[in-house]
């Protein structure tokens, strides 16, 4: 991933563009360009984001999930802001509304679940620095799905603070937003 050095706002960086289909990331005020996923990387994300569509109808939630299209400011220190873009996001359907016709940053509000899809350039900061700039905003639920190791991570906001648990191949994922879910990790990584 490339970072480009100059300082941006968070209106300089929603109105950038360099001419090319280059997605960024906003890291605390620098625009870090998001490696093309793989198509393995793409898949999971979209198996993720079909799973759960189901379940908030299913439960008659007010709630959407989006797969890579929602920005989440997760810091702002110093004057200098941090977006991140996970890779599937599910909010309410009053923070959709209010931000369909405009760029889609959630900059007051938090989502109430993110997935980010581990990829070799990104495993330190999937499990590292994304881990603690979601705490740090308080978002409830947090998965961190690992092809490589074969692995779903869900992190739950308990008391300040995430708790993780790990689940293997054969283990049902445990969701405290889609607690009917039945979804284990060999049916993510076969796809």
């Amino acid at each position: 991933m490339v970072a480009i050095s100059s300082k941006f706002t968070l209106a300089e960086y929603l109105s950038y563009t360099d001419g090319t289909d280059t997605r960024y990331e906003l890291v605390q005020g620098e625009l870090v360009a998001m490696a093309q996923p793989t198509g393995v990387h793409g898949a999971i994300c979209e198996f993720i984001n079909d799973a759960f569509r189901p379940e908030i109808q299913q439960l008659q939630l007010p709630l959407i999930s989006k797969q890579e299209l929602i920005a989440v400011q997760t810091l702002y220190i110093n004057n200098k802001i941090t977006c991140r873009i996970p890779d599937v996001t599910v909010i309410t359907l009053e923070q959709w509304e209010s931000i369909k016709f405009c760029e889609a940053v959630l900059k007051e509000t938090t989502p109430l679940l993110v997935v980010e899809v581990v990829s070799d350039g990104s495993r330190n900061i999937d499990y590292r620095k994304k881990r603690v700039e979601y705490n740090a905003i308080e978002i409830p639920e947090y998965w961190i799905v690992d092809f490589s190791d074969r692995k779903v991570t869900v992190l739950i906001l308990k008391n300040d603070l995430y708790e993780e648990v790990i689940y293997g191949d054969q283990n049902k994922i445990q969701s405290e937003l889609f607690p009917k879910i039945q979804l284990i990790p060999k049916e993510i990584f076969s796809i």
